[in-house]
């Protein structure tokens, strides 16, 4: 039934102890890599729409333009990885999240990666549908 130590590892296992090393779901584990957190990601998404919500209306993006960070989130994946090597990021775990995350394609990738494990997290969700209203307010291109 469900056999620890079994490869791949059952994915109820992912959440119990004990923790199946070299395996990307699993958290905690001996030598394992810490992805980024859900509050974490929470965070950093408050952090854009708090950004966006300093300009003015017409200088966002057009409302007919709407999506999700997740529908193309590779360059913005680079950004943040940017933000949070540089110091610019505000984020209190940011000096963490960059030793976590190479400042390349690589670690923009495994950011990628490892938000979409956790982008139907609530308040992921509900995060990135506050940065949407607030981003996309701006009447049509012409």
């Amino acid at each position: 039934w469900l056999k620890f130590g079994s490869w791949p590892p059952h994915p109820l296992l992912h959440s119990f102890p004990p923790f199946v090393e070299g395996c990307p779901h699993c958290v905690g584990g001996f030598g394992s890599r810490m992805p980024i957190t859900a509050e974490q990601f929470t965070m950093t998404l408050e952090n854009m729409a708090r950004a966006w919500e300093e300009l003015s209306e017409d200088q966002r993006l057009p409302k007919d333009e709407e999506k999700s960070f997740f529908d193309d989130c590779k360059q913005t994946c680079f950004e943040i990885l940017q933000r949070w090597h540089t110091g610019e990021s505000s984020h209190p775990d940011r000096e963490e999240l960059a030793k976590e995350y190479s400042c390349d394609a690589d670690g923009a990738e495994q950011l990628r990666k490892d938000l979409f494990a956790i982008k139907d997290d609530p308040f992921v969700s509900a995060a990135d549908l506050k940065l949407r209203l607030v981003k996309y307010t701006a009447p049509p291109r012409d």
